[in-house]
């Protein structure tokens, strides 16, 4: 295998991948030609959060190659997400056409627009024609219910000057139940006019291994859950393993790293304790025993505890 082709992109998963992350993994880790910055998008009032803005901050993001990624129901809404992230310099943004949250897709948003593909041919003409200072690539699943709808999405798609597609073979009914399947995704190497990034379901070497078995060829990737699991895992795909000693070693320090950098950003210890409680949910898979993991973070009532739980987990599983 020619590890120096592969690419391994960092997917937006929100609440998990943001600038904290994003830095800590690349400094501890690396491995990662993309980091994509969890959606920008309009709440009540047409009011943008605040920790949405934070993530797209320049200063947030420096030295990392990072792609925003923007949500959003009309041309309008489109327009204006664009306008910002352009003025703040990027080069690259991502349009998400495959959030499969109801609370995204009963606005119109995310994987919504997969059955609406005349709409869609209607938006992206618009959107080239303004002339923005960008180059835009695509996120997209199957199809909102049918696993079938991205056949007429990928005709509207093959039209425009797109830089990639990223495609996670999977409805967005489904949301992250079942399995992901690789051959829709052979199928659409077929269709697609642009470079394809394959997403889902990769979470550890021996997916990878099978998933290479569909498809030979391809070689960009794009991890999610797999990541959250194993921050080793994208040097392990380009065939940089690290041994067991050295690994758990950088497992440690890529835990404190990121210890450290949310206690410096969040006020008073029970919102930290709640955010590595959710670092835990997909890190503690990577341990001997992610159920008694688990278990010593969530007992852990004060941050003197929570530390004790963090050395008694390194050193006994």
């Amino acid at each position: 295998m020619d590890y120096s082709k592969i690419k391994i992109y960092q997917a937006p998963l929100q609440g998990f991948t943001d600038y904290t992350f994003r830095k800590v993994i690349s400094e501890v880790f690396g491995g990662i030609d993309k980091y994509f910055i969890p959606y920008l998008s309009y709440g009540k009032g047409r009011a943008i959060k605040k920790s949405s803005i934070k993530e797209v901050l320049p200063e947030n993001n420096v030295a990392l190659p990072v792609v925003p990624q923007v949500l959003f129901a009309d041309v309008h809404e489109l327009f204006d997400l664009v306008a910002i992230l352009v003025e703040y310099g990027y080069k690259e943004i991502n349009l998400n056409l495959g959030c499969p949250y109801p609370m995204a897709t009963n606005k119109g948003r995310g994987a919504a627009w997969l059955e609406k593909p005349e709409a869609l041919a209607e938006t992206l003409q618009q959107l080239f024609a303004q002339g923005f200072q960008a180059s835009f690539s695509v996120k997209l699943r199957t199809g909102l219910t049918s696993d079938q709808d991205f056949r007429s999405i990928v005709d509207v798609l093959n039209q425009f000057p797109l830089s990639e597609v990223i495609f996670h073979p999977r409805t967005a009914s489904q949301m992250y139940d079942g399995k992901a399947n690789p051959k829709l995704f052979a199928e659409a190497v077929s269709l697609v006019k642009h470079p394809l990034v394959y997403n889902g379901d990769l979470l550890t070497e021996a997916d990878f291994q099978e998933l290479k078995i569909t498809l030979p060829e391809q070689s960009s990737w794009m991890i999610g859950r797999g990541l959250l699991i194993d921050p080793s895992l994208p040097l392990r795909l380009k065939g940089k393993a690290l041994e067991a000693k050295e690994l758990r070693k950088k497992m440690k320090e890529f835990h404190d790293q990121l210890l450290e950098a949310y206690s410096a950003r969040l006020e008073g210890s029970g919102h930290l304790l709640m955010k590595m409680n959710q670092f835990w949910t997909y890190f503690s898979e990577s341990f001997e025993n992610p159920h008694k993991t688990m278990k010593l973070v969530k007992k852990s009532g004060s941050l003197l505890k929570y530390n004790a739980a963090v050395v008694e987990i390194f050193r006994n599983y």
